[in-house]
């Protein structure tokens, strides 16, 4: 049995752990799990896949070191390349899911995803749709759908450089969002309606879409389709400027509708994908704001945590 002091040490000791678990943030954890689950997966597969695995290991192990920096001294240039790991990270990933979900011997899911659409309406859009396709509607089609990479960049942007707390409750979202969707790619890889079907009409667009198109489809890692993350990104980010950027929500509101309308007629995406990605979406919004309810009373720098209380 355990002595007095014994007893106290240990309770500290749990205190304290607890308080270190405490400031992971939640995409961390979240993304993390995707991280850890998907290269276990493919360690366990062996072969080529076991190779691939230690991608996924390694940015575990880059996350975790990055976060141990951070919080030894939490100033705000700390915090921000802490945050901003993740996008690196993603693009990792993202890009090693192509080679690698593969490799684990999962074909990919465009019949089923097919039939969940003609079954909730009739046929899916890409088809629907072909006799809207005129080449000016084209070309604003892949303006929308460009704008998205200006957005996921754009929008965490300006509160990384303007507003240090709502930068961190952002990324909390948004990763959390994006841990998700990339699990949905690993366990239902899919490679859209336009690799998958044979169209009565090519896609023409002269003043747009047929410069950026083959690019735009070079780009894509072949199984990221269910969900939808060109969509669920744009929503997230859409209703954060709702709440603490409405002046932005306003000039933003009308590309993303575009945007969500390109996915499924320049033929990237089936209608189910575009449910799944406001479901990952709201998850993710969902954590932003639980997270920042817990927490926007509680110090963030290592100014703040060393700053003398005063009595009031």
């Amino acid at each position: 049995m355990l002595n007095g002091v014994q007893m106290r040490n240990c309770q500290r000791g749990h205190a304290c752990l607890g308080s270190r678990l405490r400031r992971v943030l939640p995409h961390e954890w979240i993304f993390g799990t995707y991280l850890l689950l998907l290269g276990a997966r493919l360690f366990v597969h062996g072969g080529a896949a076991r190779d691939w695995s230690w991608v996924f290991f390694g940015c575990v192990l880059a996350c975790g070191a990055v976060l141990f920096w951070a919080e030894r001294s939490p100033t705000p240039w700390r915090w921000r390349v802490r945050l901003l790991t993740y996008p690196a990270v993603m693009g990792i990933s993202f890009y090693a899911m192509g080679v690698a979900v593969p490799l684990l011997g999962h074909g990919k899911v465009d019949a089923l995803l097919l039939d969940w659409d003609r079954a909730l309406l009739g046929e899916t859009p890409a088809v629907a749709w072909q006799r809207l396709l005129h080449p000016w509607m084209a070309d604003i089609s892949m303006a929308g759908y460009l704008f998205f990479f200006y957005y996921i960049v754009a929008g965490p942007g300006a509160y990384c450089v303007l507003n240090l707390r709502a930068f961190r409750k952002c990324m909390v979202g948004l990763f959390t969002m994006y841990g998700l969707a990339f699990t949905g790619y690993s366990v239902l890889p899919a490679g859209g309606p336009w690799r998958w079907m044979t169209f009565d009409a090519p896609l023409h667009g002269p003043w747009v879409l047929d410069w950026v198109l083959n690019p735009v489809n070079d780009g894509s890692n072949a199984v990221d389709v269910f969900p939808s993350v060109h969509l669920a990104a744009s929503l997230y980010l859409l209703m954060f400027d709702w709440q603490n950027g409405r002046r932005r929500f306003w000039v933003y509101l009308l590309p993303c509708v575009i945007l969500w309308w390109s996915t499924i007629f320049l033929r990237f995406h089936y209608f189910v994908d575009l449910l799944g990605g406001a479901v990952v979406a709201m998850a993710g919004w969902w954590m932003a704001q639980a997270y920042d309810a817990q927490t926007r009373n509680e110090p963030m720098l290592a100014s703040e945590f060393n700053a003398p209380k005063t009595d009031k």
